[in-house]
C-alpha cells in the first residue's frame, strides 16, 4: 500500500502559521495512493504549472494548479477565477478577524487559505483533479477539505462526477465490500496495537460514499482504471490520522454504468 504524505504548499503553509497556536494550546485489492500527474500531453508542452502564494501580516493565501490544467484556456480561465475570488474572501475575513480580536483584547493568529489541485487522470475526453482546501482560522489545528473538478474537454465545461453515470449508485455499489475492506486494512496499518475492537466506535465504522470524495484515477495509463474514494479528515478517522484514500478497480460492471459518451475515458483494471 502507498499511504498519501501530504505536501502541497498548503498544507506547508498551515503547518508554518499552527505552531504558534499549538503552543498556546477479476478484482485487484483496493490500494491507497497519492494522486499522480498523468503521461504529458503534447498540447501541455508549452503550459507550466502554476504555484501562486500571497505572505501578508494577515493572513497567508497559496493556490496550485498542474499543467495539464494550465494548457486548457477555458479551464485556466475558470480556476484563475477561483484564485482572485479566494484571495479576496480570505483578505476580508482576516481584516474582520483581526478587528474582532482587538475589541475583544484577545491575540490574533494569522489566516491560512490554501487550494491545491492534483491530476489524478488526464485521458483524451476527461481531465480529472482533486483539489485539497486548506485553511486556518485560529485554534489547534487547521481544517482540510477535498473537491473533485472534472473537466469535458469536448464541452469545454466542468461535469459533476455524477454526470459520468447512467446510475451512479449502481455502479459503485458493488465496489463497497473492497472499499470498507481497503479502508479497514489502512485503519490497521496506521493505528496499530490502538486500533479499537468496539463496534459502535463511530472511527471504526465504514463511512457511507455520500460523506466521500470519490473521483476517478488513472494509474499510469491514459484511461480510467480505479475509482478513488477520499475521506477527509473526521470522515474515516480522527484529525492525527489525516486523510484516507482508497482506490478501487474498475470492473467492467463500473463501465456499463457510464454513459456511451464517456465510456471511452475508462477502462477495466487488469
Amino acid at each position: 500500500m502507498i499511504v498519501r504524505k501530504p505536501g502541497s504548499l498548503a498544507l506547508a503553509a498551515l503547518a508554518a502559521l499552527m505552531l504558534p497556536a499549538m503552543a498556546a494550546c477479476g478484482q485487484d485489492a483496493p490500494v491507497t495512493e497519492k494522486a499522480k500527474p498523468a503521461t504529458s500531453k503534447d498540447s501541455q508542452a508549452a503550459a507550466k504549472p502554476v504555484a501562486f502564494e500571497r505572505e501578508a501580516e494577515k493572513f497567508t493565501y497559496s493556490y496550485a494548479y498542474p499543467a495539464e490544467a494550465a494548457a486548457i484556456p477555458a479551464l485556466a480561465k475558470l480556476l484563475e477565477e477561483d484564485r482572485v475570488q479566494g484571495l479576496a474572501e480570505l483578505e476580508s475575513e482576516a481584516e474582520e478577524a483581526e478587528k474582532d480580536a482587538k475589541a475583544n483584547d484577545y491575540p490574533y493568529n494569522p489566516h491560512m487559505q490554501g487550494t491545491s489541485w492534483s491530476t489524478t487522470g488526464n485521458t483524451p475526453p476527461l481531465l480529472a483533479m482533486l483539489g485539497e482546501i486548506s485553511s486556518y482560522s485560529g485554534g489547534a489545528h487547521g481544517n482540510t477539505g477535498y473537491e473533485v473538478l472534472l473537466w469535458d474537454k469536448a464541452a469545454g465545461k466542468r461535469l459533476k462526477p455524477e454526470a459520468l453515470f447512467t446510475d451512479m449508485n449502481a455502479a459503485l455499489d458493488p465496489m463497497r465490500t473492497l472499499y470498507c475492506d481497503g479502508l479497514k486494512a489502512e485503519r490497521q496499518v496506521r493505528r496499530g496495537e490502538y486500533m479499537s475492537a468496539d463496534p459502535e466506535d463511530m472511527f471504526n465504522v465504514c463511512p457511507p460514499f455520500s460523506d466521500l470524495v470519490i473521483i476517478p484515477s488513472a494509474v499510469g495509463q491514459d484511461r480510467f482504471d480505479r475509482i478513488l474514494f477520499v475521506a477527509a479528515p473526521y470522515v474515516a478517522g480522527p484529525y492525527a490520522e489525516g486523510v484516507y484514500e482508497i482506490s478501487v478497480p474498475v470492473t467492467r460492471q463500473t463501465i456499463a454504468s457510464i454513459k456511451p459518451e464517456y465510456r471511452a475515458a475508462f477502462s477495466a483494471a487488469e
